[in-house]
C-alpha cells in the first residue's frame, strides 16, 4: 500500500512537471537570472585578462551588462515581452543597489582595511597572477603598514567585482553594491522556486523567498563591504537547486539550475575559503543522497549513468570555481606557498574565528558555544554567557551599539530567533510526524539537512558567530512554507495555522528591527561624512591635509579609507605617524585619522578662496575691530565690502560674498539677514556685546556658526551644495584663523 502510494505521488509530480513546460517562466527568476549574470560575467572576463596579463579595464563592467542582457534574452527568448520587461526591472534593481551604496558610507573595520584595499589596487592596475599584493601596494605611500598575510591570500571575488564597478564610477562606495544585488537575486530566485512547486500561492512563495534572503546577517551587511552574508547567499542558491533537483529530476528549470550551481560555486568557493566546507558538505550529501537512492530502485550501474550529468556539473564546477576562477587565490598560494589554503590551514595558519570569541565561549565544546549563542543576549563581547528567555528582549539589543555591530558574536541571529527557532522546529517536526507515511522523500531529505546541520554544529569551530554559519535563519522558511502549504488544503484546523503563521511573521519582522535601524542610521550619516570630505577638499585646495595613524600603529590605521579622500579629488596630502590629540576623525568608529592647516592669517584665508565655487558668509560677536590691521581691512575690501568696521568696537557686522557682494550690514546693536540664495533657506544674526553677544549662520535651520568672538565665516560651496569650512578670527586679540 506504501509502495502504491509513493508512485502515485511520482507519477502526480512527473504530470505536474509536464504540465509546468508549456507555462511560462516566472517573472522573477528571469530577472535573478539576469542580475546573477551582472555578478559572474565581469569576474570572469577579469580573469580571463589577468591569465592574459592584462590588468582590469573600464569596459568590462559595461560589456557584462550587454552579455547579460544578450544571454536573458537567448535563454527566454520565447516569451519576447515577458523577457524585455525582465530585463528592464533588473536594470532598475542594478540601479538602485548601486545608487543606495553610492550615498552611504562603509565605516566597518574590514570595510577600512582590506576589502577597500584589494578593490583600490585591482583599480589602479594589480594583476594578482604576476605581483604580490605588497609590491605593487608600494606604489602608495599610506598602504604600508597593510602587510597581513591575508591581503594577498584570500579569496578576492567581492573584492574583484567591486573594483569593475569602480573603475567606471570613480566611486568606491558603489562597489559593495554586491551585497545588495545578492539579497535581490535569491529573493527573485527563491521566490520563483517555491511557486514552481504548485503548492505555494505568488504570496506566500514571496514571504517564504524573503525570509531566506532577508536575514540579520544579510540585511545588517548589506550596505559594507563584510562578504558572510554574500556567501550565504550564493550557498543558499546552491542548497536551494539541490533541494529542486532532488524533488524534480527532470523539472523544466533543471538546466537553468545547472547554471545556478555553476555560478554559485565559482561564486561562492572565491569569497571565502571556509566556503568550500560548506558547498563540499551540501554538494557530496546530496550527491549521495541521489546515487543512494537510484541504486535502492534501479542497481548500481543504472543509477550511476542516470545522476552521471549531475556528477558532471557538479565536477566541473568546482574544477572551474578552484583553479580558473581561483586562480587568484587558490592557484597563486599553490604557487607562492605551496598550500591552496595558505593563512587558514598549514604552518602559517591565523585563527581569527576562536581566538575572537568571547572569552567564556572559548574553552566551550563547538555545540555548547551554538545553543549558548542562540539562547543569549545579543552582545558582542560579553565578559559572561548571558542567557535570556525567548521573546524577552533589552534596549541594548536593538540600539546594537557595541562593538562591531555588523558581525555581531553573540546571539547574531536576532533578538527574537531563539523563540521563532522553537517554533519553526516544533511545527516542522510535527508536520513531519504527521505526513511520515505521505512524503517520504520529505522526510528523507529534512533528516539529510537536519544531519548536516547537527554535524556542522558539532564538528565546524566557531559556527556561534552567526556571520559565519547563517544556516539556522532558513530554518523558519521551512517552516513558513509547510505552514502555507497546510492551510492551502483548508480544514477546520485553518484558523489555528493562520495563527501560528502570523505570529511567525510577526516575530520575523520584529527581529530584522535593529539591523533596519542601522541601515536607516548609515543612510542618514551620508550626508554628515560628504560634508567633512568636502570639507577637506576645500582645505586640500588652500591649504595642508596630514593624513596618518596614531601613535603606536596598533588598531588605529585603516589604510582602505584613503581611497574615499582620492575619489573625492583630496590627493595632495602627507601621510605618517603622528599625535592625534590635535586631530579630527573621520569615518567614526573606525577613524582615519587626519590633520589640517590652512593660511594663517586672514588676509592670506580670504585671499586663498575661489569666489566662483564658494560663497562666504560672514557674522560678527561681541567685537570685530580692535584687532583690525590694515592687511585685514584691505583683503576684505578687496572682496568689494566697505567693511567700515574702524572704531566700531562691539558693533554687529553680516556679509555674503560671491563673485561680489550679495550683502552687507553694519549696526551698532544686531544685524539680520533672511534670504533665500542658491535653494537653500539662510538666517544670519549678528550682535554685539550689547546687542545680545551671540553670532549664527543657518542654512535651511541647520547651525554652522562657531559663534565665537570675532569674525566668524562659513565657507559654502555652491556646485555641490555643502557647507566646506566654518572658522573664526578673534580681531579683539588678532587675526589668526582658528577651528
Amino acid at each position: 500500500m506504501n509502495k502504491k502510494i509513493e508512485e502515485e505521488i511520482l507519477m502526480n509530480e512527473q504530470n505536474i512537471t509536464e504540465e509546468m513546460m508549456y507555462l511560462k517562466y516566472p517573472l522573477p527568476l528571469m530577472v535573478g537570472f539576469f542580475l546573477l549574470n551582472i555578478l559572474f560575467l565581469p569576474v570572469l572576463l577579469s580573469t580571463i585578462l589577468f591569465i592574459m596579463h592584462i590588468s582590469l579595464q573600464v569596459w568590462i563592467f559595461p560589456i557584462s551588462v550587454v552579455l547579460s542582457v544578450t544571454f536573458t534574452y537567448i535563454v527566454f527568448k520565447k516569451d519576447n515581452k515577458r523577457t524585455i520587461i525582465a530585463i528592464l526591472c533588473g536594470i532598475f534593481c542594478l540601479a538602485f543597489a548601486l545608487f543606495i551604496c553610492a550615498k552611504t558610507y562603509d565605516v566597518t573595520w574590514d570595510g577600512g582595511t582590506y576589502h577597500r584595499s584589494l578593490t583600490a589596487l585591482f583599480k589602479y592596475g594589480w594583476n594578482p597572477l604576476y605581483e604580490t599584493f605588497y609590491s605593487y601596494a608600494e606604489r602608495f605611500p599610506f598602504m604600508e603598514p597593510a602587510t597581513e598575510t591575508w591581503y594577498d591570500a584570500y579569496p578576492k571575488i567581492t573584492e574583484l567585482w567591486a573594483s569593475t564597478i569602480y573603475i567606471v564610477f570613480e566611486n568606491i562606495e558603489i562597489g559593495k553594491a554586491f551585497n545588495v544585488l545578492s539579497i535581490i537575486i535569491l529573493l527573485c530566485i527563491c521566490w520563483a522556486l517555491l511557486y514552481e512547486t504548485n503548492v505555494l500561492k505568488h504570496w506566500q512563495s514571496f514571504i517564504c523567498a524573503a525570509v531566506l534572503s532577508i536575514n540579520t546577517v544579510t540585511f545588517i551587511q548589506s550596505l559594507t563591504y563584510f562578504v558572510d552574508g554574500f556567501l550565504w547567499q550564493m550557498i543558499l542558491l546552491f542548497l536551494c537547486c539541490l533541494i529542486y533537483l532532488t524533488f524534480y529530476e527532470n523539472g523544466r528549470l533543471k538546466k537553468i539550475c545547472y547554471f545556478f550551481i555553476f555560478v554559485s560555486i565559482n561564486i561562492g568557493f572565491n569569497v571565502k575559503f571556509s566556503s568550500i566546507i560548506f558547498f563540499g558538505l551540501f554538494g557530496f550529501s546530496f550527491f549521495i543522497f541521489w546515487l543512494v537512492e537510484k541504486w535502492h530502485k534501479h542497481g548500481f550501474h543504472k543509477a550511476c549513468v542516470m545522476i552521471s550529468e549531475k556528477f558532471i556539473v557538479l565536477a566541473s564546477s568546482v574544477i572551474s570555481g578552484l583553479v580558473f576562477i581561483g586562480s587568484t587565490s587558490y592557484v597563486i598560494n599553490v604557487m607562492r606557498h605551496k598550500n591552496p589554503f595558505y593563512t587558514l590551514i598549514g604552518e602559517d595558519a591565523t585563527d581569527i574565528v576562536v581566538s575572537h570569541l568571547p572569552l567564556p565561549y572559548q574553552p566551550l565544546s563547538n555545540a555548547s558555544r551554538f545553543i549558548c549563542s542562540l539562547f543569549s543576549k545579543t552582545r558582542n563581547m560579553p565578559s559572561a554567557i548571558e542567557w535570556k528567555l525567548p521573546l524577552t528582549f533589552y534596549e541594548t539589543e536593538i540600539t546594537l551599539s557595541e562593538g562591531e555591530i555588523h558581525a555581531i558574536r553573540i546571539g547574531g541571529w536576532g533578538i527574537f530567533f531563539s523563540a521563532i527557532f522553537l517554533i519553526s522546529i516544533a511545527y516542522i517536526l510535527f508536520y513531519l510526524i504527521k505526513n511520515r507515511n505521505k512524503e517520504k522523500r520529505m522526510i528523507h531529505t529534512a533528516l539529510l539537512l537536519t544531519g548536516l546541520t547537527i554535524f556542522s554544529i558539532i564538528v565546524i569551530p566557531g559556527l556561534c558567530w552567526a556571520r559565519y554559519y547563517v544556516l539556522p535563519a532558513y530554518i523558519p522558511a521551512v517552516a513558513l512554507a509547510l505552514l502555507c502549504k497546510r492551510i492551502n488544503k483548508g480544514g477546520i484546523y485553518a484558523g489555528q495555522y493562520s495563527m501560528v503563521l502570523g505570529i511567525l511573521c510577526t516575530l520575523l519582522l520584529l527581529n530584522n528591527v535593529p539591523p533596519a535601524v542601522k541601515n536607516h542610521e548609515t543612510i542618514k550619516e551620508y550626508k554628515t561624512i560628504k560634508a567633512q570630505l568636502e570639507s577637506l577638499k576645500y582645505v586640500n585646495e588652500i591649504g595642508d591635509i596630514n593624513i596618518g595613524y596614531m601613535k603606536p600603529l596598533s588598531l588605529y590605521h585603516f589604510e582602505g579609507l584613503v581611497f574615499n579622500l582620492i575619489d573625492e579629488g583630496i590627493t595632495d596630502f602627507s601621510y605618517g605617524q603622528f599625535d592625534a590629540n590635535n586631530a579630527y576623525t573621520l569615518f567614526s568608529p573606525h577613524p582615519l585619522i587626519y590633520s589640517v592647516s590652512t593660511p594663517n592669517h586672514l588676509s592670506d584665508y580670504i585671499k586663498s578662496i575661489d569666489r566662483s565655487k564658494y560663497l562666504i558668509f560672514i557674522a560678527a560677536k561681541d567685537d570685530a575691530s580692535a584687532g583690525l590691521t590694515e592687511d585685514v581691512i584691505k583683503s576684505m575690501r578687496e572682496l568689494g565690502l566697505k567693511f567700515d568696521m574702524e572704531g566700531a568696537y562691539r558693533n554687529a557686522y553680516v556679509a555674503i560674498i560671491g563673485d561680489a557682494p550679495l550683502y552687507e550690514e553694519k549696526n551698532e546693536q544686531y544685524a539680520v539677514c533672511n534670504a533665500g540664495l542658491e535653494g537653500i533657506e539662510i538666517s544670519m544674526l549678528s550682535a554685539g556685546y550689547t546687542g545680545g553677544n551671540t553670532a549664527s549662520i543657518k542654512f535651511d535651520g541647520k547651525e554652522y556658526c562657531k559663534n565665537q568672538r570675532g569674525l566668524n565665516i562659513v565657507i559654502y560651496n555652491k556646485e555641490l551644495h555643502h557647507v566646506t569650512d566654518s572658522v573664526y578670527v578673534d580681531l579683539y586679540e588678532n587675526d589668526i584663523i582658528r577651528r
